[in-house]
Formats: structure tokens, sequence, C-alpha cells
């Protein structure tokens, strides 16, 4: 049983649990707590659980002069729909590590200076989203998506570009823009998601961009 808001899972020795009739297939409303099915969880010092957090980084990958950022698109994706790039760490890898390994994989895309930026949590099931920001190599920047097909696209965008759809493209995927926003813009993801505070990020200054915002 999930408790804690999904940080915890508990092995009760009853539960109120409502179940199919084996029979007529209806439910059974229970008066009085059933007993659970013995649990091996529940002959120890503790019945606690505590469910596995898979560490995932997604960077905003800035070019060698800071004035161009780095995005890919998803296959299923809505038109003009673009995001930041990202990946799960591997057993033993640094973040930063897996931040250079994500991008090359992804894009071609050669990273040097990465920066932790900011986390959130993303339990859908179990991951924690590392933010970060990284800056590619002076003759790293060509892309190519050989490595891995994930991605149906990477291009690099201007700052002034990405600082216009944060203003007037961003939404969920399965949502529309806002009213300024005109046909063949690019689209960004929404203020909740990591990604846009990424893009925010370096729009404003961070890693040495010209701040306009």
């Amino acid at each position: 049983m999930s408790v804690n808001a999904g940080t915890k899972r508990v092995c009760p020795p009853t539960d109120f649990a409502s179940l199919p009739n084996a029979q007529s297939g209806a439910t059974t409303v229970l008066d009085t707590p059933r007993d659970r099915a013995a649990c091996v969880t529940r002959k120890g010092v503790s019945n606690l659980s505590f469910p596995r957090t898979d560490p995932t980084v997604i960077m905003a990958v800035v070019s060698h002069d800071a004035k161009r950022v780095l995005l890919g698109r998803g296959k299923s994706w809505p038109k003009f729909f673009y995001s930041t790039l990202a990946g799960f760490c591997e057993p033993a890898e640094s973040v930063e590590e897996a931040v250079r390994r994500e991008v090359w994989e992804e894009s071609g895309v050669l990273l040097g200076r990465v920066v932790i930026h900011s986390t959130q949590p993303w339990p859908y099931p179990a991951n924690l989203m590392i933010g970060a920001i990284g800056q590619a190599l002076p003759d790293g920047e060509k892309i190519h998506l050989e490595h891995d097909p994930e991605l149906e696209d990477a291009k690099w965008v201007e700052m002034d570009e990405i600082r216009e759809a944060l203003r007037i493209g961003t939404s969920g995927l399965e949502e529309g823009p806002a009213k300024e926003y005109k046909e063949g813009g690019l689209r960004l993801p929404p203020s909740t998601a990591i990604a846009n505070q990424l893009l925010t990020a370096v729009a404003g200054g961070f890693l040495g961009a010209d701040p306009k915002i």
C-alpha cells in the first residue's frame, strides 16, 4: 500500500478494500477489515519499503559563444514543439558524465563545461530530474543523430527565438500555445516543467548569454 505520497510502501495485516465476487463479478463492501495474505515484510523489524528513485538528467545546452541553444524534438510531439535533451544516469556515472554522454548520443554535440542548475521530482514512476546547463566545445557543435535514433530532429536555436517562445509559445504537449502565438513559431514546454526553467535561465544570462529578459 502506497503511503506518504508514494515515498513509502507498507503491507498492513488488514484492510477494508472491496473485493470482486468470484461468482457474480460484483464487489462486496466490507464492514469489517479483511485479513491480507501473508507477507514477508511483516515478519522482520519493519514492514516498510522505499521505492527506488532513478536519477534522470535534463539539460539546456548552449553553444560555445552562448548565443544559441540546442533543442530536440520527439517523434510524436506536436508540430514545432521542441525541448531540452534528457536521459537516465547509468550506474557508477556522475551527473556531469551522464549529461555529456546523453547529449552526444542524442545529438552528436560534444560538451565541455557542465553546471548543475536545479532539480525536480518526477514520480512517474520514480524519477528525480536533475537539471543541468552545458556548454558545447568550439569544435563539437555539429549535429548528427546517427548515434541514437530517439529524436526526430535536433537544432541550434538563436537566443532571441528562445525568449520569444518562452513569452508566447509555451504549453503542455496536449495543449495549445497562447493566443499571441503564430503558426510556425517555436513551441516549448510550460513553466511547470524543469526544461522551461533551464531555458529561462540561459535566456536570462546563465552561462554567459547576453541577458535580455
